[in-house]
């Protein structure tokens, strides 16, 4: 009888786990995009909008940001001057958006952590949603350090992202693809990359070097509560932000055979940066001050 029973309650908790990701999410996302030297357009990553929002003398008020990884609107290990964010439109189209970074001064658009190692990179933008078919995931999603105990985050938890495919990134539209994995490592101490120490979850699945700067996410189902099995939907979360395949950084290089970008390695072992640095940036005083909340 104790055998059945667990198999029937291992069997619940695969339907829980399962279930299809809310396809919304895919609306988050949009492609980056810069000109090399000859003045050729490539794919450099992805990026995902997050707005924050609050209540003022009793009106709402919402801000909206591009997250991606730092590393993406870099070229060598400075910032470029422009890139390009391709969204998909609401004439199922798609349209490329001219955007210049200012790192520094008066028309500074671009905030980091005040932790150098932390790949992560912020732009104050809200496309016109009239224009444009996209939708911000609200801050409230994001995980942070004391998630991980309410949720019961562990090795083993499901997580999936979504973001650039580079051998199909879509002519007239964007197509975000979907990845799926599990939670490898997470660790109170720092990981190397780049002959740095640096905060950082691992995950088992395949990443590939259009997918930087993708969003990361949590999909927590029966087995989210401590010392029981949990009934209900499951429970979706920002993990954090897609840094690429672990053990090596590689960019994005083009197959002249077939003129199909394509990042050309893959140890199945992908990092994430963990969100809670997309929160101290966010709610940080740089931000709150320009927001005003």
């Amino acid at each position: 009888m104790r055998t059945l029973i667990t198999i029937f309650l291992f069997s619940i908790s695969n339907l829980l786990l399962s279930q299809a990701i809310p396809t919304e999410i895919k609306k988050t996302v949009g492609f980056i995009y810069a000109k090399d030297k000859f003045g050729k357009v490539k794919p450099q990553g992805t990026g995902f909008f997050v707005s924050v929002s609050d209540s003022i003398n009793g009106q709402p008020r919402s801000a909206f940001y591009f997250v991606t990884a730092k590393h993406v609107l870099k070229q060598n290990k400075t910032f470029r001057d422009t890139i390009l964010i391709r969204l998909n439109t609401k004439d199922s189209l798609s349209e490329y958006g001219r955007l210049e970074l200012h790192p520094n001064g008066v028309n500074k658009n671009i905030f980091i952590h005040a932790d150098k190692t932390v790949d992560i990179a912020v732009i104050p933008i809200g496309p016109d949603p009239t224009k444009f078919d996209y939708l911000t995931l609200p801050s409230t999603f994001l995980t942070n350090k004391k998630n991980f105990k309410d949720l019961n985050i562990r090795e083993g938890s499901d997580v999936f992202f979504t973001g650039m495919f580079t051998p199909f990134i879509g002519d007239k539209r964007i197509y975000p693809i979907v990845r799926f994995g599990r939670v490898a490592l997470l660790t109170e101490e720092k990981i190397p990359w780049d002959n740095e120490m640096t905060s950082l979850y691992l995950m088992e699945t395949s990443s590939y070097g259009g997918n930087s700067g993708s969003p990361v996410f949590f999909y927590l189902g029966a087995d989210r509560g401590n010392g029981g099995l949990f009934v209900g939907n499951p429970e979706l979360k920002l993990a954090g932000i897609m840094k690429g395949y672990f053990g090596e950084s590689s960019p994005i290089k083009i197959i002249e055979t077939q003129k199909i970008p394509v990042s050309d390695r893959n140890l199945g072992i992908a990092a994430v940066v963990p969100s809670y640095f997309l929160e101290e940036i966010l709610f940080g005083t740089e931000l709150k001050n320009i927001r005003g909340f």
